[in-house]
Order: C-alpha cells, then structure tokens, then sequence
C-alpha cells in the first residue's frame, strides 16, 4: 500500500486482513501466524515500556521470540541492534560502544553457546530457550506488562544497526532506517514476483540484512510463507524444499555451486523451487543449475547500506550481470579520480536514491567511516564493476581486491571466476603475496570435491583462459574457505605466505 511507510504499518494492515495465516516456519516446526505476530509483538512492548530511541543488543536462535522482538521495539521507538550468535566479546562490546546500547535481550541457549556476552555492561533480560539462563537476570516473559504508549516510527526514523559483512575490512555498524527496510522488501518481492502461493525457504543468521529484509518482509508483504532454517546444509537441501513445498529460495556465496557438484540423481527435479535470489551467480553456474534442476538463479547487487541496487527479474534476465539498476537508484561508474566513467568501463560503482530514507543514515560510532563514503549524497560502495549501455550492472569484485604483478594490475575477482568454472571446484579466493622479485604474486586457495585436483591442472586451466601477468603462483588445496554468517568468503583469514602444502608453479611442486 503506497501510504505504507514502515514495516510495522504492513504487519498491522496484514493481521486485520488475514491474522491466521502462517508467516514463518522454523526449522524445530515451531510457527509464527501474523496475527499472533501482532499481539506477541504487543505484549513484548508492553513487558519491556523502553524511551524512545533505546538502543538494543539482541542474540537469540531463531524463533518466534526473534520475529515478535523486531516489532516489539519498532513500536517503542526503540532500535534493534542484533548479534550474531557466535560473535567475539571484542566484536560485541564495539557494538555496543558505537550504538550507546543500554540493554541486552538474549536467549538461553545463545548465551550458553557464548557466556562471554553476559559480561557486556549492559542491563540484560533473557529469553527462555532449551539451556537454562544464567542467575540474577530476569526473564522477558516474566516482566509485567503495563501501560503500552506506542511510539508510531517515522519513515526516516532509525529501525535497526545491522553489521556489515566486514570481508575485507573491520565490520562497521549500519544504521537502517524504517522506510529502508520496507523499500528493500518491496523490490524483492517485485522482482521476484512473490505472491500468497510461494514459500521461501532461508538459512541466514538471524542478524543478517539477507533474512529480514529480503525474505521476512516480503512474505509479510505478499502473504508467501517463509521457512527459516539456522544454516545451509547441502545433503538435506532438496529434502526440505520437498517437504515443504519451497518455490524459491535465498543464497549467496557458494551455495549455488555446493548443490551443483553433488552427485546428480533422477529426483533433481522433482521439486517446486522456480527461483533462487541472491549473488553470486556467474553465467556458466547459473545455466548449469537451470539446465539441471529447472531453477533460475537470478542475481542482484545488493549491500546493507543501499539494499538492492540492481537485480534481474523473471522476464528481464542477462546471466553473468547483476541485472538492471532499479528505478529507487541512480548508479554510476567511478574512475580513481571520482569522475564518471563511460558505459563498459570498469570502475568504483557508485549509487545515489531518489527516493528519501531508502539508504543508511550512519555507521554508529564512526562520523570518518560515514564520511568516507557518503559524499554530495552518493555512496561509494568500494566495490568495482561496470555498466553496459542498456543499464545493466556486472560486479567485478571489491576495489581493493586487486594484485599488483610485474607491473600490471590484476583484479583477483577475474582470476576467481576463472577458477570456480573448473571442473571439482566448489569456490575460489585468490590474494596478493610478497614476491622475491617485489610486488606480488598471486595465491588461490581452492575449495574442492576433486581429490585428485592440483596445482598443475590449476595451472594448465588458466593458461588459456588468463593473461600470462595473471596467471596464479601458488595453490592450495582446501576442504572449505573461511566465511562469515553470509556465506561471504573472508579474506583476511587467508594465508598470507605459501607453505609446505602449497603448490609452486616456479618449482612445479608443493613447498
């Protein structure tokens, strides 16, 4: 509805519409209907009666309590700011520094796995879940309940601090407000053209942009059902959207290309999923997953701070691109001197809304970070790409992932889509090394199936495909790379030498 500006005007209208329709469900077949969404969500605010503009840590398993908290404190004016089960106490504690949080809503189970939170100078309230919560902190369904004076949000008012990926560099923490998270849900929920007879099944941490905004909200929006599950796991996936009836579902990082390298049966197919929606999905990958289990993988260009900026649709597909820059957003391509470069020219994408309150409003805490790339109203993403003459967008890896060898500079993002085309490769991630000879050579580390690949097939792979300065020195086989909550590759847990398992082409062996 167009006079709907924050999530919470969208779960009010759906439970006077349809209160009975289930919304989410959990992996333990526990479930959430909207109209129980609704009153929980009131009752919890009435428990809790924050000022305005409370800042919240919240870390609890997915669940009904999780759901009900995002509109508990949307009601109060309060701002969620969400942690992700497993995270660091230095990580939290800076969370919690740069957002003035005052109170901590934990859940049993989430504070067993890591007690190290229940050390955060924070007044903290528990939420009952299966281990029993540490002595001395009350439990949310135990307040008692008084008054209940809402605070109706404004669309420009701050919703939530949500962390970002932190890849390639510390995690900073991005203030969303309101109107952004209803304005990412409806433009994925458009270009996926969801509707009442969808289920979407996700398996994102709770914490995380991907599973809120584009995946509960959407549901709410469109009456889909959305089933959440707490991680991705390749052997039970086509399982679970059988029983479950999934029509699309969520992914990023190598989710594609796991599913892809199992062994191929005779029930491939036999499924209703019609779409996947995430990143990445280089054109090679998706037509070889559409071919084989009739799903079409539709990429966007997405972050925390923007939501989607470009996305292909059902109808309006180019493979290997992000897809078309979406009408909330003008997109440009920057050369290293800020100007705008021409289309087909790859450089620093760029992205400025039409539309008011669709992008963050800070990083909490962090006025030089904010400043960095918020600047006459554009965002530098950090990210390099280019644009095509018809508006579509293609990514090109981070700006910073480049390697500089004998005198060229080298994108590690071209050399990774190389590598993830190879046959036994689940996914890539290449870096710079010191070099003997100065500068630096490159390094990848694959993750395969392939027991018997190595590091001259590597070689012998990219020879055609590579020009000679980007051809890889080194290579490690691994069983897996590091990756964050997101699925997102994390490349500052990769090795910075060569050691005795990796493999050089200069000594045509492993050191």
């Amino acid at each position: 509805m167009d006079d709907e500006r924050t999530p919470l005007d969208v779960l009010e209208r759906r439970s006077r519409q349809d209160p009975d329709r289930e919304l989410v469900r959990f992996e333990n077949d526990s479930r959430l209907r909207i109209g129980d969404l609704d009153e929980g969500s009131r009752t919890l605010a009435a428990r809790l009666r924050l000022p305005s503009g409370t800042r919240v840590l919240t870390c609890l398993r997915p669940g009904p309590a999780a759901v009900e908290l995002i509109f508990a404190l949307a009601r109060l004016g309060a701002v969620e700011v969400p942690l992700a089960l497993d995270i660091p106490l230095a990580a939290a504690e800076a969370m919690q520094r740069n957002t003035g949080a005052t109170l901590l809503i934990a859940g049993t189970s989430a504070l067993a796995a890591n007690p190290a939170l229940a050390t955060l100078p924070a007044r903290t309230v528990l939420v009952a879940e299966d281990d029993p919560g540490p002595a001395g902190h009350p439990f949310l369904d135990e307040l008692p309940t008084g008054p209940l004076t809402e605070h109706r949000p404004r669309p420009g008012d701050a919703l939530a601090v949500l962390s970002t990926s932190g890849t390639t560099g510390r995690a900073k923490a991005a203030e969303l407000p309101h109107f952004a998270a209803l304005r990412h849900a409806r433009r994925v929920a458009a270009t996926m053209r969801y509707g009442p007879g969808d289920v979407l099944l996700n398996v994102f941490p709770w914490h995380h942009v991907n599973v809120r905004h584009t995946a509960l909200l959407p549901a709410l929006l469109t009456g889909a059902r959305l089933v959440a599950h707490r991680r991705f796991s390749a052997s039970q996936f086509w399982d679970v959207c059988r029983a479950d009836g999934v029509t699309a579902f969520n992914f990023m990082g190598a989710m594609l290309a796991i599913l892809d390298r199992r062994p191929a049966t005779t029930h491939d197919r036999d499924h209703l999923v019609r779409l996947a929606y995430g990143a990445p999905a280089p054109a090679e990958l998706a037509a070889r997953f559409h071919d084989r289990f009739g799903v079409r993988a539709l990429e966007a260009y997405a972050s925390t701070e923007l939501g989607d900026v470009a996305a292909n649709t059902p109808h309006d597909w180019r493979p290997g691109t992000a897809g078309r820059v979406v009408p909330e957003y003008e997109v440009a391509i920057l050369d290293e001197a800020g100007q705008p470069l021409p289309p087909g020219h790859t450089g620093q994408i760029a992205a400025r809304p039409r539309l008011p309150h669709v992008t963050f409003r800070r990083y909490a805490g962090d006025p030089e970070a904010t400043a960095a790339v918020l600047r006459d109203g554009w965002f530098r993403t950090g990210d390099r790409g280019r644009l095509d003459a018809d508006g579509y967008l293609t990514f090109a890896g981070r700006r910073g992932d480049v390697v500089r060898r004998r005198g060229e500079n080298i994108a590690t993002w071209d050399v990774e889509q190389v590598l993830r085309a190879l046959p036994g490769v689940v996914d890539a991630a290449a870096v710079g090394v010191a070099s003997e000879l100065t500068e630096q050579e490159i390094l990848v580390v694959l993750a395969s199936t392939d027991r018997n690949l190595d590091g001259p097939t590597v070689r012998d792979w990219c020879r055609t495909r590579l020009p000679r300065h980007a051809l890889p020195r080194y290579v490690r086989i691994a069983r897996e790379l590091p990756r964050n909550g997101s699925g997102k590759v994390v490349k500052a847990l990769l090795p910075t030498t060569p050691d005795e398992s990796t493999w050089d082409a200069e000594r045509r062996s492993a050191q």
